[in-house]
């Protein structure tokens, strides 16, 4: 499968993204120069801002754990930004991974 090149047509590089520059903060790669530069200006500014951040991913990481191993299977991740590290889906299907769907014969 290929990469849609499409979908990054409409991707501004030159601004800085709030979703981009939580994934820096996480050590994610889907970000920019632009927004490691911003990073590291909110650092000067709050220096806990990647503590901040990554305390709550890890967070969100025990309560999508947490309620997996409830049984709750179906979870809306609202505001979610772009892919990270870490993502609710991949810590839900690490509890009940989902079965591979059949393939058209």
């Amino acid at each position: 499968m290929g990469v849609n090149r499409r979908a990054f047509e409409d991707v501004n590089t030159d601004l800085p993204s709030a979703a981009r520059i939580y994934d820096y903060f996480l050590g994610g790669y889907h970000n920019f120069e632009v927004d490691r530069v911003v990073a590291r200006k909110l650092v000067e500014i709050m220096p806990k801002a990647p503590l901040v951040l990554r305390t709550n991913r890890a967070f969100v990481r025990r309560a999508v754990r947490f309620l997996a191993e409830q049984g709750i299977d179906q979870f809306l991740d609202v505001g979610s930004g772009i892919p990270t590290v870490g993502n609710v889906h991949e810590i839900a299907q690490t509890i009940t991974p989902r079965p591979a769907s059949p393939t058209s014969t």
